[in-house]
């Protein structure tokens, strides 16, 4: 995910208020994938968990 995508606003609300949801790794704490970036105030989806697995099918 590129920076871009964490300082655009939502297209339904307009808000620029994200939350980022991770899964950490068990054995490093450091390292994790994430789960989801939603909209902090409409809860829009801009990146899930299927949408990163589309990316690895691709590559």
């Amino acid at each position: 995910m590129n920076l871009g995508k964490l300082n655009e606003k939502c297209p339904e609300c307009g808000c620029k208020d994200k939350t980022l949801k991770r899964r950490l790794d068990a054995e490093h704490h450091a390292f994790g994938t994430t789960q989801s970036l939603t909209c902090s105030k409409c809860g829009y989806v801009f990146k899930s968990p299927e949408d990163e697995k589309k990316e690895k099918d691709e590559n």
